[in-house]
Parts: structure tokens; C-alpha cells; sequence
């Protein structure tokens, strides 16, 4: 075996175990076609363009969805589900910050002292953005405008007197940039516009509560969130209730905030029972199929 050969198969070993026993020595006959040379089989590298389609395929195989790939383990296509489900949640989350931020702006450029508009607020607005893009189909925009808590994060870092809050809270924001880059590619199903609408309408809301009422709004969230969760153990859909237990993790992070800031009875109440949120069974045991999760 030559280096180039033993290269490519390392760069392999990013797929799936149940990939790769089916396609890996096709792929690095293919690889190899061309790839002649003494000195470069002994001394060459995969190449950058081969290296990014590997790993877009593995985002693909790790995270399956839809019919393009055939014989995906249920373990797969049930991993993919939950991270999309969990990019959506915090989606939402974040056009509930995006709202609030709205609000935030024009009570305070409306207010007898006129604040001025900084730059970086427009920041605040991609999740709404976002989340337009996405149920519309345009994935390239949505990640794009899904990245801008992120960067706002980065501003923050040169305003010392913002930098902790703004880190603590957009740590969601931060995952969920991450789920749908990861979980929504291009083989990934569109999520469904009419039902998520109402969800978005919804989120708009309790932002301009959160505006109006700092602290109140993000209590809000996490009520629902321990509410929806128990609406989707009773029904029996493992795959909301797994993304809603990931989504409670992330919320704890803003709660401990809360508790910081003085809001320690109704943050710690409403953190006991994220906890629970996360660590109960997404569905009940049965004894005609496994448990997931």
C-alpha cells in the first residue's frame, strides 16, 4: 500500500463505519485512477477540493435524511431528525432574542433621551432573517444570517461592559448555528413553512414581551419548553422530545444568568425542572421495540 493510498483511507475514516464498508474501496480506486507517478503515490496528499467533498459526504452519511442514500441504519436517520429538530428550536429562540432586541431599540431611540442606533444591532436580526430563509428553501442565507449572534458575540468582545451577556445568552445561539449547518444540507428535507409559522408567530410574541418585561419572556420559553416536552412524551415523538431535552441544556446557561441577576426563585424553579426536562425518557418503555435514546 502506498502513502497516498493509506492517506486516502485515513481521510475516509470520517464516514460512517456503515458507509464506508460498502463504498470505501470503490472510492479509493476512483481516487487512485490517475495517481501513477512513483513519487506521487509515495509523497502526495488528497487534494483540497477531494477533501471538502469527503467531509460534506460525511456530514451527509453521519446526519442522512431523505431517500438519496439507501440502507442508512434508523440510528442515523433518527440522529439527523434530532439535530434538525434542535437547529429549528433554537432558531426559534433566536427570533425571540431578535424580537426583543426590536423592541429593546425602539423603546430606548423613542425614549426621552433618544439613544442612538449602533451598527451592530442590525446583527441582532439574522435569526429572523433565518428563519424566512429557511422555510422558504434558501439554506446558503439561512446559515448565513443564523451566523450573526455569532458574530455579534465577537463585537462584543471589544465592549467589556456587554461581553459577558451577550456570550452567556447567545450560547444557544451558537449551537444552533451549528445544527444547521450541519443538519440541514443539501439532501435534508425543507422544514414544513404552515406549521412552523405559527410557532414563529409565537416566538414573536413572547419577544416583545421579553422587550417589554426583561427576564419574563426567556422564563416563558423555558415553560414551554418543560410543557411541549411533556406534550411530545405523551405522544410519543422521540425525536422532539430528544432535541427539546438538548434545548433545555442550552437554556440553562441563560437561567444561571437570571439567578445571578436576582431572579433566583423563579430561575431556580424553572431550572429543577429543565433538569428534569433533559434527563427523563423521551418516550415509554415498550417491550414490542427498543427505547431511542
Amino acid at each position: 500500500m502506498s502513502n497516498l493510498e493509506r492517506r486516502y483511507r485515513t481521510l475516509l475514516k470520517v464516514l460512517p463505519g456503515w458507509y464506508r464498508r460498502d463504498r470505501e474501496e470503490e472510492m479509493v480506486g476512483i481516487f487512485l485512477t490517475e495517481r501513477t507517478d512513483e513519487l506521487d503515490l509515495e509523497h502526495s496528499w488528497p487534494g483540497w477540493g477531494e477533501t471538502g467533498a469527503i467531509l460534506g459526504l460525511a456530514v451527509r452519511t453521519h446526519l442522512a435524511a431523505g431517500a438519496a442514500l439507501t440502507s442508512v441504519p434508523a440510528k442515523v436517520v433518527w440522529r439527523g431528525e434530532v439535530v434538525r429538530a434542535l437547529g429549528m428550536l433554537g432558531l426559534l429562540l433566536g427570533v425571540f432574542y431578535a424580537t426583543a432586541a426590536v423592541v429593546n431599540v425602539v423603546a430606548a431611540y423613542g425614549g426621552p433621551q433618544r439613544a442612538g442606533l449602533d451598527w451592530w444591532r442590525v446583527l441582532e436580526l439574522g435569526p429572523l432573517v433565518a428563519f424566512g430563509a429557511l422555510l422558504g428553501g434558501r439554506r446558503t442565507l439561512a446559515k448565513v444570517a443564523a451566523g450573526a449572534p455569532v458574530l455579534l458575540t465577537l463585537v462584543a468582545l471589544g465592549q467589556p461592559e456587554y461581553a459577558f451577556a451577550w456570550s452567556v445568552f447567545h450560547v444557544p445561539s451558537w449551537v444552533t448555528f451549528a445544527c444547521l449547518c450541519l443538519g440541514f444540507h443539501r439532501e435534508a428535507p425543507t422544514p414544513p413553512a404552515r406549521r412552523l409559522l405559527w410557532w414563529g408567530g409565537g416566538a414573536v410574541v413572547l419577544g416583545v414581551l421579553g422587550g417589554v418585561a426583561a427576564g419574563v419572556g426567556l422564563l416563558a420559553v423555558g415553560l414551554i419548553t418543560v410543557v411541549t416536552r411533556v406534550v411530545a412524551f405523551v405522544r410519543g415523538d422521540a425525536v422532539l422530545g430528544r432535541a427539546l431535552s438538548l434545548f433545555a441544556v442550552l437554556q440553562l446557561v441563560p437561567l444561571l444568568f437570571l439567578v445571578v441577576e436576582g431572579s433566583e426563585v423563579l430561575a431556580t424553579a424553572l431550572a429543577v425542572l429543565l433538569v428534569l426536562t433533559a434527563v427523563l425518557p423521551v418516550r415509554r418503555r415498550s417491550k414490542a421495540a427498543p427505547q431511542v435514546g
